[in-house]
């Protein structure tokens, strides 16, 4: 399995529970995914909603019930994107009561360019996670456990095959890839397909049509930024001092774009504590410093947010 995947681990887990609720400015996201994937995991859910509401099931369900499991996640770098797919699931093996297990899968599925290699480690890599879903799966729909698997840097496995310089390993990989998502959407199987990028546009689009939900994720606003900057110094900071960390973060007449989350959350909160260790205190004079300093990671040029 090691061949296939980064990491696999287990949900629920307190770590992942912890990074979850650490992720904000992102709740109406968080709010979609949850339901869409309990909903996949538990069809029962959206049955019963139905009868308690129409006293029946409503032909639209089966056109839900029908849908890929495929969920992708298009955004500028550092936006959270990653991370929440790694962590999404805790809050969903919790409500659920059941055990989730999250495949991270390794871009040495890319292979080394060998003819067919590409297309059989993706082939096997699926079939890998599609015999741990069997074991979740029930009669009545319900799963006993279940499985997401995660593909980061989605546009490196999944580049469109529009591209005439794509190469036929590629084009084959790209067909693996759709066929074992199309199989995933046939079996009914307790799985949920995660994608990330930052170029949604490089993607197929007989990968994107296969979507059920496409999230874009964006770089924080002033009042998301200003949640980060209260959650880490509230107490310490004045509502004021606070604002003015936000306006220095933000876009500028010298820079038109503005930190992202992995900017504020790993860059410039942890240099500000490493600036004043270990004899300083935190003051909104050295905060304000260092943020004038750091400088915004760049947007990714070719992002595609308009899929």
């Amino acid at each position: 399995m090691k061949e296939f995947f980064d990491e696999v681990f287990d949900l629920p887990d307190p770590e992942k529970a912890s990074q979850f609720h650490e992720l904000i400015g992102l709740d109406e996201v968080k709010e979609r995914l949850i339901k869409d994937s309990r909903l996949l995991f538990n069809p029962q859910l959206l049955d019963a909603w139905s009868t308690k509401h129409y006293g029946r099931v409503i032909t639209a369900i089966t056109h839900f019930h029908n849908r890929p499991p495929l969920i992708v996640f298009a955004g500028d770098v550092g936006t959270g994107k990653t991370a929440l797919a790694n962590c999404f699931g805790d809050p969903i093996a919790r409500a659920e009561k059941i055990a989730i297990q999250v495949f991270r899968l390794s871009l040495i599925t890319r292979g080394t360019g060998a003819v067919g290699e590409m297309t059989r480690l993706i082939t096997q890599a699926f079939q890998e996670v599609e015999m741990v879903a069997r074991k979740g799966a029930t009669s009545n729909g319900k799963s006993r456990s279940a499985c997401i698997l995660v593909i980061d840097e989605a546009d490196a496995l999944a580049q469109s095959r529009e591209f005439d310089q794509m190469h036929h390993e590629d084009r084959a990989g790209v067909n693996a890839l759709i066929r074992g998502i199309d199989r995933f959407t046939s079996t009914r199987l307790p799985v949920i397909v995660v994608m990330c990028t930052n170029r949604a546009n490089a993607i197929d689009p007989a990968v994107l049509r296969r979507a059920a939900a496409i999230f874009t994720f964006e770089r924080p606003n002033d009042e998301q930024r200003a949640h980060v900057f209260k959650a880490a110094f509230g107490g310490i900071f004045s509502n004021d001092a606070l604002q003015e960390l936000v306006k220095l973060t933000g876009p500028s007449s010298n820079c038109d774009y503005g930190y992202t989350y992995s900017d504020l959350t790993q860059r410039l909160i942890p240099a500000i504590l490493i600036k004043a260790f270990p004899d300083r205190l935190v003051t909104i004079e050295l905060a304000a410093e260092l943020a004038q300093m750091i400088k915004p990671t760049k947007p990714f040029k070719s992002l595609g947010a308009n899929v």
